[in-house]
């Protein structure tokens, strides 16, 4: 079952952002809300999550993983941020 999960990465030193999408294109989809804060839909579990993106910030960059509970949300996001959620979450 997919999952959505809100990540924080800063990469370390080195790292240029194409390396850390290649990574986020693992999940089903993302939306990337600031240069360092991502949601991910996903089938993975935090544990694969952080092996995926630990080669990225190990030494001196910075990662959280959380699962995100969609169910309870609210905020001022792009429409696009909320068409990317709903289409989320209404898949099978």
């Amino acid at each position: 079952m997919a999952s959505f999960y809100h990540v924080f990465i800063q990469p370390k030193t080195g790292i240029v952002d194409s390396q850390v999408e290649e990574k986020m294109n693992l999940s089903l989809d993302w939306f990337r809300c600031t240069p360092s804060v991502w949601v991910l839909y996903s089938t993975s579990e935090i544990e694969k999550w952080q092996n995926r993106l630990r080669p990225l910030v190990e030494r001196g960059g910075s990662l959280f993983i959380c699962k995100l509970n969609i169910n309870a949300r609210n905020g001022w996001m792009s429409k696009d941020f909320w068409d990317w959620i709903r289409k989320n979450e209404s898949r099978p």
